[in-house]
């Protein structure tokens, strides 16, 4: 595999809080039934943006890879979210995503999913939750996938 990134802060531009960053990379797929010349490699790439302002930060990424061999899939993804501290104790954040796989001999399907998070900490503990959903999850029509997790945790 082989990748490179490049990533800023705003400063650069005169725009405090901002933080952008660009990737790209390749790996190898595998050895694969291809046609004389074809490429096998998954080309991925992305680019993203997180600005900051007081007690809030917002953020956006755009990613796609390209699956190497005959016959193979292309995902594009779009994902944002926002995150807010509340006060040093109660932070909360939402976020969503949506990948559509584009299928080379199939109808494509897009996963959309959505999740929301809430954290509280009072001195050496924490106590956070999280509720996330994903409709036609990993591009399978129709499929779905729930889930919701609370975590109490102790630092000693």
């Amino acid at each position: 595999a082989i990748d490179i990134a490049v990533t800023g802060s705003g400063d650069m531009l005169g725009m405090d809080g901002l933080a952008w960053g660009v990737g790209h990379g390749t790996a190898e797929s595998g050895d694969q039934a291809n046609a004389a010349g074809v490429e096998n490699d998954d080309v991925h790439s992305t680019i993203f943006a997180n600005y900051s302002f007081g007690p809030a930060t917002v953020g956006y990424q755009k990613s796609t890879i390209d699956k190497g061999g005959n016959g193979a899939a292309r995902q594009e993804t779009d994902a944002w979210g926002i995150a807010f501290n509340v006060n040093d104790d109660l932070s909360i954040s939402y976020g969503e995503r949506e990948v559509e796989y584009g299928k080379a001999s199939a109808t494509h399907v897009t996963e959309d999913g959505e999740g929301i998070a809430i954290a509280y900490t009072m001195g050496s503990m924490k106590l956070a939750g999280n509720r996330n959903e994903v409709n036609n999850n990993g591009g399978t029509t129709n499929s779905k996938d729930e889930m919701t997790e609370i975590a109490l945790s102790f630092a000693f």
